[in-house]
């Protein structure tokens, strides 16, 4: 097979969306595993390096609860064999998760390449007779199938990479040609990482100052504020490992991962981030940003998914100036600022306004005066809520200052006022790559977030869903509370809070022409929904 052009041709070529060597095994593996009548079937992999641990590259094992996952990696009691043999009681136990499983009986064929060792393993994962020794014949005579697939998924996996690679490369060009405008170089760069890989987060970070503290910029993805505000120092977590070393890092478990320093783990585990990998952005041999991908689940990044990597953001440094660069950069610092202010002038002024109001509808349930004091309390809460709308757009426009915002976007910013960033609510988007007007993101979003904190305040315990369709006709946003939760004891100011929270929803609403909808989930819970038509949401 011929090298794979910018790719090493590695024990390995499974990178991204590329699962090639995996599916070309799994038919093989079936194949041997019903012939035996055996639970499980695997090819297991040690590279050729000091110290490696066994990658299993494939399984079928449709008995097991939990599988294999394709490139996770085991420490196992498998003796080293030059022969086929069957062998007893041999444990698996992973090194990236608390996940083990034994095979009481096992067939074990070895095999050796240019880059490590293989061995095929089939066998029983319950008590039953050993089995015989004809069988380890039969494996070592279907070893060629096994050798072949792994010949084939190899060349079929430097395809794809290259494939990717070039798709993304036209990408980047065309975004950086002059590079007049940084951010939207940075954007390209982002959304073409995140393709690439199939990964379901992706984001980077910019120097703030010449001490090496690093702050996140622009993300897809990532829903919690405690993680969007981090500020990275010197040699710190997963980002700064990789601006220390200058190359990619891959992390396959971030809150295990032993050579992370003052890593957040808190702040990731709570985003769900699980698996990622970082790579260095250099412009003018100075590391400009730091690049990220990762996935909520447990993803075993293999040493090719670092290299594609690294060779993916080595496309970012050939366009990009440093005078640009660093323009924007101040731009991004600037807009943080903006940000904090505008979240500090909530938390007070808004708030504040918000309490103004419930006193009035307070004062205005239990007062039995003149219609006068009547008139006056309406007139307060009334004042109140205005200067609350008004102030919630003029802060929306310090904060965003877009002429749309993506799905993703908005579902980020009804996240962010979960009163239980704990409670693992559930985002989905349903939607193309289009953006959302502006008002109507707005509405949806003003909707959502007071719907969120509804669930968070009245069903204690409880989680979310919170899912945003878009159509060719309609944008349509429901809240959805499993039910699971503890309803909390209702208050006077509950009732108040929850009355004008229903009438700001009804408003937003209104404003885009929007139908708002609130009823009972059959088995327990609620559901808000409001459908937008795309004909009158302009």
């Amino acid at each position: 097979m011929p090298e794979p052009v910018g790719v090493r041709s590695e024990y390995l070529l499974d990178a991204g969306r590329s699962h090639t060597i995996h599916d070309a095994l799994r038919p093989v593996l079936s194949e041997i595993r019903s012939l035996l009548d055996a639970t499980t079937a695997l090819v297991a992999y040690r590279p050729a390096a000091p110290g490696a641990d066994l990658l299993v590259l494939a399984a079928d094992a449709p008995e097991l609860a939990e599988p294999p996952l394709p490139n996770e990696t085991f420490r196992t009691g498998v003796p080293a064999v030059r022969r086929a043999a069957v062998l007893a009681d041999l444990d698996f136990v992973s090194t990236l998760r608390p996940y083990r499983f034994r095979l009481r009986s096992a067939v074990v064929v070895p095999w050796r390449d240019a880059y490590g060792d293989g061995l095929i393993v089939v066998g029983h994962s319950e008590e039953r007779p050993r089995l015989p020794a004809p069988a380890a014949d039969l494996v070592r005579r279907l070893r060629g199938d096994v050798r072949r697939g792994m010949v084939a998924g190899r060349r079929d996996g430097a395809g794809e990479i290259n494939r990717g690679l070039q798709r993304v490369m036209k990408d980047i060009a065309a975004a950086t040609v002059d590079c007049e405008d940084v951010g939207e170089a940075l954007t390209t760069l982002l959304v073409s990482a995140k393709w690439l890989f199939d990964s379901e987060v992706a984001y980077f970070s910019l120097p703030i100052d010449d001490a090496g503290t690093f702050t996140f910029d622009q993300m897809l993805g990532i829903r919690t504020p405690d993680f969007r505000h981090l500020r990275m120092g010197e040699g710190q977590g997963l980002g700064g490992l990789a601006r220390s070393l200058r190359s990619p890092v891959r992390s396959l478990n971030y809150g295990r991962d032993s050579r992370l320093f003052a890593a957040p783990v808190t702040e990731t585990a709570q985003e769900g981030i699980v698996s990622a990998m970082a790579a260095p952005v250099f412009v003018d041999d100075q590391v400009q940003a730091v690049l990220y991908v990762g996935d909520r689940a447990l993803r075993p990044f293999s040493e090719t998914d670092g290299e594609v990597f690294g060779e993916f953001a080595e496309y970012a440094t050939l366009g990009l100036k440093r005078q640009a660069t660093e323009a924007y950069r101040r731009a991004v610092l600037r807009r943080q600022e903006q940000e904090r202010l505008a979240y500090d002038l909530h938390d007070t002024a808004v708030r504040g306004l918000l309490e103004i109001g419930f006193a009035a509808e307070r004062a205005r349930a239990v007062d039995q005066g003149t219609p006068d004091v009547q008139a006056g309390l309406d007139t307060i809460a009334s004042a109140a809520e205005r200067c609350m709308e008004a102030l919630r757009g003029q802060l929306d426009l310090l904060v965003a200052g877009t002429s749309g915002r993506s799905a993703d976007t908005v579902l980020e910013e009804i996240a962010e006022a979960s009163v239980r960033p704990e409670v693992r609510h559930r985002y989905v988007t349903d939607a193309s790559d289009g953006l959302l007007p502006d008002p109507v993101a707005d509405a949806l979003v003003r909707i959502g977030q007071e719907a969120l904190v509804n669930v968070d305040v009245h069903a204690a315990g409880g989680a979310a869903e919170v899912s945003l369709r878009v159509t060719p006709d309609e944008w349509v946003l429901s809240i959805v509370d499993d039910g699971s939760g503890r309803p909390a004891r209702a208050t006077p100011t509950d009732d108040t809070r929850a009355h004008i929270g229903l009438l700001a929803m009804q408003r937003a609403a209104d404003r885009v022409l929007g139908r708002l909808e609130r009823f009972d989930r059959p088995g327990g819970g609620h559901i808000v929904r409001v459908v937008v038509p795309k004909s009158g949401g302009r």
